[in-house]
């Protein structure tokens, strides 16, 4: 098979980079390689090359409720990553907190028990706990007088990130150092082996806003959170990948009353209690298995170095860590504004600096995003291509985000008292402007927007609209308007390949 020159790009590497064997790295990252007449390389991504799958994010199944049998041999034949700590300590304290609080134990304090037991327990005794904590979790009564258990149906899955995938990502980090070390550049292997024994963390560039690929709990966390103000599952992160138990169905995550003295502090939240839909046995599996499948070609995105090149044709480490570092922000900002049930405020805020996040990665301005036709299009779109099952857990935030977009048109209170159609803004001029409620409410959150630096414009052209606005709506911004950005996130996830042509189109 002859490679196509066109998605071929290139990369120059320092030549003492892997003990002195570049190409080697290179090829350790499922890159096909070959050399360059200039010295460096011409890199594609195997699956490019082979036209296949990326396969980078692996998701493998240990129990299902309507599976095969249970399968703890994963478990025992995974290996760490990094030196895990003692579990003495931990095994001590969640004794002294079953001992001490056997009488008020709460729902949350069966969950952190166990969460603290397996992110602590030395590998081998993982597929013990972990039985050990499904059927306890099976054995939960709904109720003190009730026979019917919580949780027939939970099931656990391990979702790892190949080496592959982190040998591509790790690779920018690597070359912005030398590019802004001149001992690097001008001692190479011997300013190397200088750093590495006097200095911890020689290739550390933002590696820290980046750190969720290492176990990819910050990718699954939006998932997790998903049913927010109810949880669906739970995942632990451990050196080697997540493992993420599901309960089956959806269960309150949230308390009416205040859950630890934080709360007591007051704060607006939400006004209405969460109701809970029932869930397929099939569901958990399938949100599951959609969202790694779209993590893995996601990642098959950012790892591959075509999108962040010259006109040359040269590979730019700086524009894939930025495209990194901002997918990354946008998970875990994600994950907070749908955790934030208590607090609009946060919500709001977060909900803000995502949708500003994913602009540019997604070609569309905050007006549109903002916009009910499109927010009810790209909804419609997401119902078409993930599997019925799966929306079960994925679709009901987003669905009430959509909901809450279409509520806020009520708001503008003068149009109705005035019983008409659309919303007249009248200018200091005298003049006036004709809003329909869809494009009213776009332009009203654009000015909320503007108002997370402080409200008021320096704009002269947006004094009087922006004035006539605040006038004309009450200020009811809706708690479930947050999972917009979560409705969008979805999007991102759903069509990868729309990212690759935006990050490709927009190298300078």
């Amino acid at each position: 098979m002859t490679t196509d020159p066109s998605k071929r790009t290139r990369a120059h590497l320092p030549p003492w980079v892997w003990g002195g064997n570049p190409k080697r790295l290179l090829e350790e990252s499922d890159f096909h390689v070959s050399k360059d007449r200039r010295g460096g390389y011409f890199v594609r991504t195997k699956e490019d090359y082979l036209h296949r799958s990326p396969d980078l994010v692996e998701l493998r199944t240990i129990v299902t409720p309507d599976g095969p049998g249970p399968r703890w041999d994963i478990l025992e034949h995974i290996t760490e990553r990094a030196p895990h700590p003692s579990i003495a300590d931990i095994q001590e304290l969640i004794q002294h907190r079953r001992h001490t609080t056997q009488d008020q134990r709460r729902p949350v304090d069966f969950f952190n028990d166990y969460m603290l037991l397996l992110h602590s327990s030395p590998v081998h005794e993982l597929a013990e706990h972990s039985k050990s904590f499904l059927e306890d979790l099976g054995a939960q009564a709904l109720s003190d007088d009730s026979t019917e258990h919580s949780f027939p149906h939970a099931g656990l899955h391990l979702v790892q990130s190949k080496p592959a995938l982190l040998h591509r990502l790790k690779l920018a980090s690597v070359l912005l150092r030398v590019e802004q070390d001149p001992r690097l550049q001008h001692e190479g292997a011997q300013s190397l082996r200088k750093l590495s024994s006097s200095e911890q963390g020689v290739f550390m560039s933002s590696a820290q806003l980046y750190d969720g690929v290492l176990t990819l709990d910050a990718y699954l966390a939006p998932l997790m959170a998903a049913g927010s103000p109810a949880i669906w599952g739970v995942h632990i992160a451990r050196s080697f990948g997540c493992l993420v138990f599901d309960l089956g169905q959806f269960t309150p995550g949230t308390e009416t009353e205040a859950a630890e003295l934080l709360h007591l502090v007051s704060l607006p939240g939400t006004t209405r209690p969460p109701k809970l839909e029932a869930l397929s046995p099939p569901a958990p599996d399938g949100a599951i298995r959609w969202w790694t499948a779209r993590l893995n070609e996601l990642f098959g995105v950012l790892s591959d170095l075509s999108p962040f090149v010259d006109d040359q044709e040269v590979y730019q480490p700086t524009k894939q860590l930025e495209a990194i570092l901002t997918v990354e922000q946008i998970f875990r900002r994600t994950a907070s504004l749908l955790v934030a049930h208590r607090d609009l405020n946060a919500r709001r805020a977060l909900m803000f600096t995502v949708l500003d996040s994913l602009e540019g990665l997604r070609g569309i301005d905050l007006l549109t995003m903002c916009t009910l036709r499109h927010a009810k299009k790209v909804l419609e779109q997401l119902e078409t291509s993930i599997p019925p099952s799966a929306q079960e857990v994925l679709l009901p935030a987003a669905r009430r985000a959509v909901s809450a977009l279409e509520k806020m048109q009520g708001g503008f209170f003068i149009r109705s008292q005035l019983g008409a159609e659309d919303i007249i803004l009248h200018r200091g001029d005298g003049t006036a402007e004709s809003m329909t409620p869809e494009k009213a409410v776009a332009h009203y959150l654009k000015v909320l927007r503007d108002a997370t630096h402080g409200h008021g414009t320096n704009k002269a052209n947006a004094k009087a609209r922006t004035a006539a606005l605040l006038a004309h709506h009450t200020g009811d911004v809706p708690h479930d308007l947050g999972p917009l950005a979560y409705l969008y996130l979805l999007d991102m996830l759903a069509d990868p390949h729309r990212l690759r042509r935006i990050l490709h189109n927009g190298r300078k």
